[in-house]
């Protein structure tokens, strides 16, 4: 089952519009509380003009409380509703009129003159209920006018109140709403078309890897299309690299291929000619040499680029024991009238590196100093401890490179010209320039002032001394 997808739409939606709906429940509880106390004071009033009107006609007659219910103190509580209204004139001695049974049992303490008012049940329904207590000439105890409605008028004009406010409320946030969805819209708009640049790529040409057009791109998304371009980069890099490699691979191949098969053809036709059975077999020989010593150079080549290794993701190692594995190696394919010397001037050289790719190095850097040396020639091998680097030096009796030519020489398949005469396929030195930078190697490049011909100096950062494993 494939995992739902987060979208960033729906998740900026939601981060904008779930505030909205916090304060929407805020002020929708505020507005309630709002609405409830405007509703029960506006009415209290109603009921305070209702309940003076009728204090304010109370008399004595033969020492008796008598009033004169004046018609307005009732018909101002009339509503559309048709709320039921309840009155009471009472005194300590008894009901003067009105409803005797309107319970005044809750009605708070308070001066006299001043409306009090409750909440109560009368004849199964809810009723607001308002009092006052007044002082009548003639009579010694407070005489006290109550008067009561039902609460249908207020709960209707509440409930109205309520639902404009969950109306407008619920208008305002679908109206944000659709305002945050435009919004958002048109703010990822750039991340779109930045999505569309990409699917066209791969619609229309997977290898057009061409920088992505980064002026529209919002600053929270320039990290990653930054990243974009530079995959980008590295691809075509590396496909521009493969492909030179592959065309200069295959011509450099050519030659001997078209030597073996030139002498395969002629071995068919000749091969009763001892002499010419003998050349055509040596140059053969030469051929499948050339060929497989240019294959073993690809190869090295191949896996130099592929690394990755740094030089604190090496194993500890001895720069002199490197180098005497390296010339204990190839000591048997060097001409017995080529003169090695190896010198190790101080031990130990602790180094923390790849191994095998050290000795790669190395040793194609022997190979080219004997093979330029040609017969009877020399290579010195020496290593020494400088500050806090290992300095290695290659030299030989050879020609030499010029100086104009001594960076080109790092260029794969890339031979000095005029030296037909010593065979190559120019990977040697492309090799070692590979394995120097991965291995945080610097190499230079100058004449031999003992030899006269090349001296390659490497220098190598030295490790804090260590056991070094056997």
């Amino acid at each position: 089952m494939r995992a739902t997808r987060r979208s960033l739409k729906r998740a900026v939606l939601l981060n904008l519009l779930a505030p909205v709906l916090l304060l929407a429940v805020a002020i929708g509880a505020g507005g309630y509380l709002t609405i409830t106390s405007v509703v029960e004071s506006s009415h209290d009033r109603l009921l305070d003009g209702s309940l003076m009107a009728i204090a304010e006609r109370l008399a004595v007659e033969s020492g008796e409380v008598v009033v004169d219910m004046p018609q307005v103190a009732l018909g101002m509580l009339e509503t559309k509703t048709q709320d039921n209204v309840y009155y009471l004139v009472a005194t300590d001695a008894g009901p003067v009129t009105g409803y005797p049974d309107l319970p005044l049992g809750r009605m708070p303490a308070v001066e006299p003159g001043q409306p009090a008012h409750w909440d109560e049940t009368y004849r199964g329904n809810a009723v607001r209920v308002a009092a006052v207590s007044r002082h009548v000439y003639g009579v010694e105890a407070p005489v006290i006018v109550a008067v009561a409605e039902t609460r249908l008028a207020r709960n209707q004009l509440r409930n109205e109140m309520l639902r404009n406010l969950g109306l407008a409320e619920a208008a305002l946030i679908l109206a944000i709403a659709v305002l945050a969805w435009v919004s958002v819209e048109r703010g990822l708009m750039p991340l779109v078309d930045l999505s569309r640049q990409i699917d066209n790529r791969a619609v229309s040409d997977w290898r057009d890897l061409r920088p992505l057009d980064l002026s529209d791109v919002p600053q929270e998304a320039v990290a990653p299309a930054t990243a974009i371009n530079a995959m980008f980069e590295r691809l075509r890099s590396a496909t521009e690299l493969l492909r030179r490699f592959t065309a200069d691979a295959s011509h450099q191949m050519r030659t001997p291929l078209a030597i073996v098969r030139v002498h395969v053809d002629l071995l068919r036709r000749e091969s009763s000619d001892p002499e010419l059975r003998d050349t055509a077999l040596a140059e053969l020989d030469q051929g499948a040499e050339r060929l497989e010593r240019l294959i073993t150079q690809l190869l090295t080549l191949a896996r130099a680029d592929e690394s990755a290794v740094a030089a604190a993701g090496g194993t500890p190692c001895d720069m002199g024991e490197v180098i005497e594995h390296v010339i204990a190696d190839r000591i048997a394919g060097i001409p017995a009238d080529t003169q090695i010397s190896c010198l190790i001037r101080h031990r130990p050289l602790p180094l923390v590196s790849d191994t095998v790719l050290l000795s790669e190095l190395l040793g194609n850097l022997l190979d080219n100093a004997v093979k330029y040396s040609g017969a009877g020639g020399q290579v010195v091998l020496s290593a020494r401890r400088e500050d806090d680097m290992a300095l290695v030096t290659i030299e030989d009796s050879g020609p030499g490179i010029p100086e104009a030519e001594r960076e080109r020489v790092f260029q794969r398949f890339y031979r000095v010209p005029d030296r037909p005469d010593v065979p190559g396929s120019g990977l040697g030195m492309s090799i070692v320039k590979v394995i120097a930078d991965l291995l945080h190697i610097s190499i230079a490049l100058d004449r031999s002032p003992d030899l006269g011909g090349l001296r390659v100096t490497l220098r190598a950062p030295l490790a804090p001394l260590s056991p070094i494993p056997v």
